[in-house]
């Protein structure tokens, strides 16, 4: 059978006589194939240099996800690519959309955070928050909070789209003349309070009920201080970084340091059994201990270029990077196992991976959605595949 009908066969694509529905469950235990890639919906963009940051979300058989060139959310089919769907926004999504049972709600670069019935082309409410949004709204029993790029935070009411609380950051005054970054990172639940890190950066603690700072502490520092990654809670500290520099993790009851490395990011640290994986600014992937912060290993992208948060499978850890690549590191080593870095440039990664089942979701800085399968034949198959001839990826 030719690497073409072979795919067709697994995942029920044109030609195969019998689609197999659950063809994308499973696990992602093997190096993936490329399937189909798409444009995504809209103009070219006319930039000196084009960025696509909006992270897809894979739901049931469905991709929802946004665009640099147009103002909606798109629902592209999983199998296939095909749009089949819209959701009107005022301006381009740029986050991962929720999916709350019959429901769509995501925030968009004019400010705007919206909730759709699922398939509906009217919204049910919006909410103007008065600066661009960048990061996905965080929903914790019936309350959406969401930060803006305009250093502020708020709580809707999931129902409703009601303003419940709105708190505004003043910048520490001595780091007032330093650059800003644009962007501003998702909320982060803990027990009564809600997290949440700013350009000057501070991390905040809020109270969830009415919004009210219950302490803050100074984490980054150097040229870029903002806190563009999500805090993340591991136990009774916080690991949370810079852009510039550094990476801290913390006591929550004291703030104590308990560990503190010389980088930073704008990625989220992703946590598993006592190491945390971290893509730093410099392009180096970080295997770091959590209980002293000491480094396992390093594993260093091609050209130094900025990743994206790496997305923990049981095949290993995906990321991709701006110089164009995709790839597969093994946890334990810091091995490469796998790439996809194709001949001509596709402009790079910067919007997170998506990865459901046996199926990984990326969308390049071109415009390009790309559809990645983990296939039972193994990593010698897979490879065979991405060698792929144009007319049998679209």
């Amino acid at each position: 059978m030719s690497t073409g009908a072979a795919f067709a066969a697994v995942l029920g694509l044109s030609g195969a006589p019998e689609p197999a529905p659950s063809s994308l469950d499973g696990d992602m235990v093997t190096a993936p194939a490329l399937v189909w890639e798409r444009d995504l919906p809209g103009p070219l963009v006319q930039a000196a240099k084009h960025v696509e940051l909006g992270t897809p979300l894979i739901d049931g058989d469905e991709v929802l996800l946004g665009a640099l060139a147009k103002d909606a959310l798109f629902v592209l089919d999983r199998a296939s690519g095909t749009l089949t769907h819209s959701y009107p926004a005022k301006g381009a999504v740029q986050s991962a959309p929720i999916v709350d049972g019959d429901h769509v709600i995501f925030a968009d670069s004019a400010g705007y955070t919206f909730c759709y019935p699922r398939g509906g082309s009217e919204p049910l409410w919006q909410h103007y928050g008065g600066a661009p949004i960048l990061s996905s709204p965080l929903l914790v029993d019936g309350v959406l909070y969401v930060s803006n790029v305009g250093n502020t935070v708020y709580a809707l009411d999931r129902t409703t789209g009601a303003l419940d609380w709105r708190y505004v950051h003043d910048k520490d005054v001595a780091r007032a003349v330093r650059l800003e970054l644009y962007g501003a990172p998702q909320p982060v639940s803990h027990g009564d309070l809600i997290l949440a890190g700013f350009h000057d950066g501070a991390l905040v603690a809020l109270t969830k009920d009415r919004g009210v700072r219950e302490w803050q502490s100074t984490v980054g520092e150097g040229k870029y201080t903002d806190i563009i990654g999500r805090p993340v809670v591991v136990g009774d500290d916080v690991i949370v970084s810079g852009f510039s520099t550094p990476l801290v993790s913390m006591k929550l009851d004291s703030r104590n340091v308990r560990w503190r490395l010389e980088t930073g990011g704008s990625t989220d640290v992703v946590v598993d059994d006592g190491i945390g994986f971290f893509a730093a600014a410099d392009g180096n992937l970080l295997a770091i201990d959590l209980i002293n912060g000491s480094t396992r290993w390093t594993w260093e992208s091609p050209q130094g270029a900025s990743l994206t948060t790496p997305v923990l499978t049981e095949a290993g850890l995906y990321i991709g990077t701006a110089s164009g690549g995709l790839f597969l590191i093994d946890e334990e080593t810091g091995e490469q196992e796998w790439s996809f870095v194709p001949g001509v440039t596709i402009s790079g990664f910067t919007a997170g991976l998506a990865i459901e089942g046996r199926q990984l979701v990326a969308v390049t800085n071109q415009g390009r959605v790309m559809s990645f399968v983990s296939v039972e034949d193994g990593p010698d198959f897979a490879r065979e595949a991405n060698t792929l001839p144009e007319a049998a990826t679209r």
